[in-house]
């Protein structure tokens, strides 16, 4: 069984329990995985159950002077060529600004780092989640080793590009999240026939057994609880769901909003708040940790993610925050963005409503208020959908299908 190095911006990361879970699951399947991470997370703001991870897991930053030091001169004295090219290879992109430059010196430096301990390790293979920082790592690691390297596209890649193309090119296969960003990848390589077939797509996931559905209820709450959790970025769209509730509060609704995560945003979402006088029912709790997600989601009528694509056209994947109040038979509200419509289809599996328009996710919410039974149907379908697509276990079978296809020579 081949020894497989994952790297990751930050690993683990509270709002990327995919990542880890994934890596959990492939461990089941036989798989020895050597996690890296170029950021130390604050562990603070992790959940218990990714703290092993951490403990195990190799970092870059803070920077370790001498460490960094000495395999720059390993490689520079045991493979100078390989080392030097490659060096000039991220630093000779044509066209690119000097801001870039420097990124990417530093992502080669924090590579042979990395190097250094994978070659210690006997690692084969390097797989990469999201195609910008830690996937150029992957695909400098990979030079300086002379071994392979794959990468999971997530949605990161429409306003991140850092020497993408080539990077799709080298890579051995690509995992895409969803067949939107696989459709992506395809044009940016100008819908070559030999990169579509190195595309896979295979679904982030969730476990559902850790999410089942809270007992069924025989009617709505007098004062429902309208819940939403996610890194407050532009792309999530929390600011909507601020204005939805205004409109919902002038229409005399009664309700309860808690909005939980911190980020950017978090400023323009209070401000907001005040200004419409919403302190009786819109609640900002700040980071919800796993431990306590799961009551929260027990307590929910319902749960909103209004994303967007953002200005700078950043744009979401199918966010796991969906999975997992699916999962536990929650009905949900999201927007036609991306590859959402690809886990909820409007009416079935929960409700979709235009971007960035606030009156249709107050009518949205409203909609699943006062019609029970259609609420129940679409929680009961969204399920039965998370259950059978986006299982992590399955799906990470899939994935470990798709290493050994690979990686068998």
């Amino acid at each position: 069984m081949p020894t497989i190095a994952y790297i990751s911006q930050f690993l683990p990361r509270l709002t990327e329990t995919f990542v880890y879970r994934e890596i959990e699951a492939l461990r089941q399947q036989g798989f020895e995985i050597l996690t890296l991470s170029i950021k130390t997370p604050d562990p603070e703001n992790l959940s218990a159950e990714s703290l092993e991870m951490f403990r195990t897991t190799r970092y870059f930053a803070p920077l370790k002077i001498g460490p960094t030091l000495a395999a720059q001169l390993h490689f520079l004295f045991r493979r100078p060529w390989r080392y030097l090219s490659t060096l000039a290879f991220v630093l000779s992109r044509p066209g690119e600004p000097l801001a870039i430059r420097r990124r990417t010196f530093g992502h080669f430096i924090g590579a042979a780092y990395h190097a250094i301990y994978l070659k210690q390790h006997g690692a084969d293979h390097i797989h990469a989640h999201f195609s910008g920082n830690s996937a150029t790592y992957a695909f400098v690691i990979s030079r300086l080793l002379d071994i392979s390297f794959s990468f999971t596209a997530h949605n990161s890649l429409f306003v991140d590009q850092l020497i993408l193309k080539p990077k799709i090119e080298a890579a051995k296969f690509i995992v895409s999240i969803s067949g939107f960003t696989s459709q992506y990848i395809q044009e940016v390589c100008d819908n070559r026939p030999e990169i579509a077939e190195k595309i896979h797509i295979i679904r982030c996931g969730i476990e559902p057994e850790k999410f089942a559905p809270r007992p069924t209820r025989s009617q709505q709450e007098s004062r429902p609880l309208i819940f939403s959790v996610a890194r407050m970025d532009p792309r999530k769209g929390l600011p909507y769901l601020v204005d939805a509730c205004h409109i919902l509060h002038q229409r005399g609704i009664d309700f309860r909003c808690v909005i939980g995560g911190d980020g950017e945003q978090m400023d323009l979402i209070q401000q907001k708040v005040a200004e419409y006088n919403l302190e009786n029912c819109v609640e900002l709790p700040g980071f919800i940790l796993q431990e306590t997600l799961q009551t929260w989601l027990d307590e929910a009528s319902m749960l909103i993610l209004p994303c967007i694509v953002a200005e700078d056209g950043d744009v979401d994947g199918i966010p796991v925050t969906l999975m997992e109040a699916m999962a536990k038979q929650i009905p949900v509200i999201s927007t036609a963005v991306s590859g959402i419509p690809e886990l909820i289809e409007d009416g079935v599996d929960g409700l979709l409503v235009e971007q960035k328009d606030a009156e249709a996710l107050a009518d949205g919410i409203q909609t699943l208020l006062e019609d029970w039974e259609l609420a129940q149907r679409v929680a009961r379908s969204g399920r039965e959908k998370v259950v059978s697509q986006f299982d992590v276990k399955s799906n990470a079978e899939k994935l470990a299908n798709l290493f050994r296809a690979n990686l068998a020579d």
